[in-house]
């Protein structure tokens, strides 16, 4: 065979690969609506069992303040961050041949290594001793570059899953620092839907904290580079111990409520200086009475809170036919105790599995 011809059948079998796995997990989706406590297994796609499937929700930072840099170049950060029932969809399936393969559906993202869905389950083989044999595909809804968290908590979904997947029983601390290796934003993942983030962001102490208020996503059509904000963030003391005062006292007072209702992020000034775009948006809609409006991480999301279901319909309305700027999503907060839902969860012990665990790495 050429290696024209074996390429085209790969590509073509790939993509069928992909196709087959959608719609078995959008079959199975809606048997779960019908009945809630179905626990069947997904179909064998192409050969493949798929063992788990995770919904990987994105975050938003109800405060962001971000101190001076140490000398490893990072930031000292204070940050309170919660999830949202915003969701990537991350499916892990056992194969036989030998490796990683990750592909990606949905919102453009990249499929190789550069990926950090690809990097943790890399590092986690490496740590356990294992060769890999696994599938992933990611359904990617949440934007990149949108202070979303979602590689964040994509990366952190991969390593909760294989480390089921290839029966590894490694504690949530473990998981966890493996995660800090990947990123900053990633042991809040496995500890939230609530948490204080400080260091860098990876020394997380949850908070029994939740909220019932309804939250309007502005997602603008830009990805904001963090690096790019960082870069041109300035540090003001007086400003930064006033903001934390604020912050620590609606912690010490356990209203998180008073968080949604005083943003407070430190990045903002940086955001919006470098987007002027993002800064006139901003500005619309606080005209519009869309307020007060909140920036996540170093953005581009911008969200506003309300207890009302009305309110925040009459929010999403006000922007409907708006997409050429930015899209709009209603959500609410993902207060569950388990940091991913577990969307399909079969038997990893059945016989009829091929290729369920990985190799020892000699």
């Amino acid at each position: 065979m050429s290696r024209a011809l074996y390429l085209t059948r790969f590509k073509r079998e790939s993509v069928e690969w992909e196709l087959q796995v959608f719609k078995a997990t959008r079959v199975m989706v809606k048997r779960l609506y019908r009945d809630p406590g179905m626990d069947a297994a997904l179909p064998s796609v192409g050969g493949i069992d798929c063992a788990i499937t995770l919904a990987a929700p994105a975050k938003i930072n109800l405060s962001l303040l971000v101190f001076s840099r140490q000398p490893d170049g990072y930031h000292d950060l204070h940050t309170v961050m919660a999830t949202v029932d915003f969701y990537d969809d991350l499916h892990l399936c056992s194969t036989d041949s030998e490796g990683i393969t990750l592909r990606c559906l949905g919102e453009a993202c990249p499929d190789g290594p550069e990926n950090l869905v690809y990097r943790a389950a890399s590092l986690l083989a490496e740590h356990a001793g294992l060769r890999p044999r696994v599938q992933i595909l990611l359904h990617k809804h949440i934007p990149a570059g949108a202070g979303l968290g979602g590689a964040s908590s994509d990366a952190a979904a991969c390593l909760w899953g294989l480390n089921r997947l290839w029966k590894l029983d490694l504690p949530r601390r473990i998981l966890s620092q493996l995660g800090a290796q990947l990123g900053s934003d990633v042991p809040f993942f496995f500890y939230g839907p609530v948490a204080l983030c400080t260091g860098r962001g990876q020394i997380v102490q949850p908070l029994d904290l939740r909220s019932d208020r309804f939250i309007l996503l502005i997602m603008p059509k830009l990805s904001v580079s963090t690096a790019q904000v960082y870069q041109h963030y300035v540090y003001h003391p007086d400003q930064s111990r006033q903001r934390l005062g604020q912050v620590e006292h609606c912690l010490q007072q356990g209203d998180l409520d008073g968080l949604l209702d005083q943003p407070n992020n430190s990045l903002e000034e940086a955001c919006y200086a470098q987007f002027a775009s993002l800064r006139r948006l901003r500005d619309e809609l606080e005209a519009a009475g869309i307020a007060p409006l909140g920036l996540s991480g170093s953005g581009s999301t911008l969200f506003a809170a309300t207890d009302s279901s009305e309110q925040v319909n009459q929010w999403a309305r006000q922007l409907h036919g708006r997409d050429e700027i930015a899209r709009v999503r209603t959500v609410r907060f993902h207060n569950q105790g388990n940091p991913f839902t577990e969307v399909h969860h079969a038997d990893f012990g059945n016989s009829h599995q091929t290729g369920g665990e990985p190799q020892r790495s000699t």
